[in-house]
């Protein structure tokens, strides 16, 4: 909840996160002085805790939080005592949704560590796939050669006895004489 004063910023583009911003100044309050001499400016914490809301008087020439031992006590003259209870409700919507955000995280999380699991087992079984494939075809081509020479030492072996037979045997057979 960013007052008018307040231009919108990109949490990620500020080098250290604001924890307060600037409060309106009721009428009629009276402004301390800061120990530097300077006029203090009205905040209002952000964190998210116990002073959540709480409004204290800040020195103007700090832009983030000032040095230790600036301020006595807590570290901050407090102008709200306690917090309201729309700043107690606000806390605790924060909180939720704090809680809500992180559980969506981790089930991201987790589904981001299964979609990555499925996927290098599925790249493991494509690969061992392609790899019976190379293996059976290896193995097609292993037995389609030795058929192939089983098949030629099959005719060179007919061929030699075709040979030590003579040529006369070629005229012996089935078939008449005209036809061989």
């Amino acid at each position: 909840m960013a007052s008018a004063s307040d231009p919108p910023q990109d949490p990620a583009s500020d080098p250290k996160p604001r924890k307060y911003r600037g409060a309106e100044v009721p009428p009629g309050l009276n402004i301390p002085m800061c120990l530097c001499g300077d006029i203090c400016i009205l905040r209002e914490a952000r964190d998210c805790a116990y002073y959540f809301g709480r409004r204290f008087f800040m020195c103007a020439n700090y832009d983030h939080e000032p040095p230790p031992g600036k301020y006595q006590g807590d570290g901050r003259p407090w102008l709200d005592l306690e917090q309201t209870p729309e700043k107690r409700a606000e806390v605790y919507r924060i909180h939720r949704e704090a809680v809500q955000d992180f559980l969506r995280m981790e089930q991201w999380e987790r589904e981001k560590q299964e979609f990555i699991e499925r996927k290098r087992k599925e790249a493991e079984a494509r690969r061992q796939y392609a790899e019976e494939q190379r293996l059976r075809r290896e193995e097609a081509e292993r037995r389609a050669a030795a058929d192939r020479e089983a098949e030629r030492e099959r005719k060179r072996e007919r061929a030699r006895r075709a040979r030590e037979a003579g040529p006369d045997a070629q005229r012996k057979g089935k078939w008449p004489r005209c036809t061989q």
